[in-house]
């Protein structure tokens, strides 16, 4: 069980997470957070469950979290920032996590857009979700799926050789409270700057990122493109050299040479 009390001891916000809604069994926390938005849920509020059993991923895929183990959260915002913004929301929160896992010892890497990644395995994912009104980001969920106490047994066969958790990582155990208050704590810093830190978090995530000037798959729709991952464009977007020519994508998945 998760205990709220002890995230909220360990926050340093102002706003994000002074609500929490926690649940012990929980279809999906970004389902859940859209719901009670419509409930009248303040922004900052956190939703939280112990037993995601039918988490979204990008793409309409599942994420899979084991009960007790992982932290499976999603986070609401009420904001005015520019609709323009959308692309840089699983890019702030990537740097987010990151900054929050550096505490603990735990140097991660990011991959465009939203994968967070240990020794070439992905540990987490963000799936950030937004409705805009006029040209203004009105309401937004950052959901994130990190796996923080899973054994290898805990992960399916189909999954064992791509998927990691901190515990197999580091080899201990982590308080799954403490890693939520720190993502908490970094992630109203980062937003509260918006937009002008923009360049501040382009250059965390670039320092961060595991195929930065390496060779990828880019699939974007039906397309697919063999380039080199150059760096992120202004609105968060990637750019990949194609022979000798850059292009901007908003949208598609990054595979490495190897895949990751």
């Amino acid at each position: 069980m998760l205990f709220t009390n002890l995230v909220q001891a360990n926050l340093k916000t102002r706003v994000l997470g002074q609500r929490i809604e926690y649940y012990t069994r929980l279809e999906s926390t970004n389902k859940e957070a859209w719901k009670i938005i419509k409930d009248g849920a303040k922004s900052g509020t956190v939703v939280i469950t112990d037993n995601q059993v039918s988490g979204k991923g990008r793409g309409n895929r599942q994420w899979i979290a084991s009960p007790d183990k992982s932290l499976t959260f999603s986070l609401l915002l009420f904001s005015d920032l520019d609709a323009s913004l959308t692309g840089w929301l699983p890019i702030l929160s990537g740097v987010a996590v990151k900054m929050a896992l550096m505490k603990f010892n735990m140097p991660i890497q990011l991959k465009w857009p939203n994968d967070l990644i240990f020794n070439r395995k992905k540990v987490g994912g963000i799936l950030c979700e937004s409705k805009v009104k006029g040209n203004e980001l009105k309401q937004i969920v950052i959901g994130i799926g990190l796996n923080v106490n899973e054994t290898m047994d805990d992960f399916d066969d189909s999954i064992q050789s791509t998927a990691t958790s901190l515990h197999i990582a580091m080899n201990k155990f982590y308080q799954r409270e403490r890693i939520l208050a720190e993502i908490l704590n970094a992630l109203e810093s980062l937003i509260k700057g918006m937009p002008n830190n923009c360049d501040l978090i382009r250059s965390e995530w670039e320092s961060a990122c595991g195929h930065m000037n390496e060779p990828v798959e880019f699939h974007h729709g039906a397309g697919l493109v063999n380039g080199v991952f150059k760096s992120l464009g202004n609105a968060g977007s990637a750019i990949i050299n194609h022979n000798g020519k850059e292009s901007e994508y908003y949208s598609g998945e990054i595979f490495e040479s190897i895949p990751i």
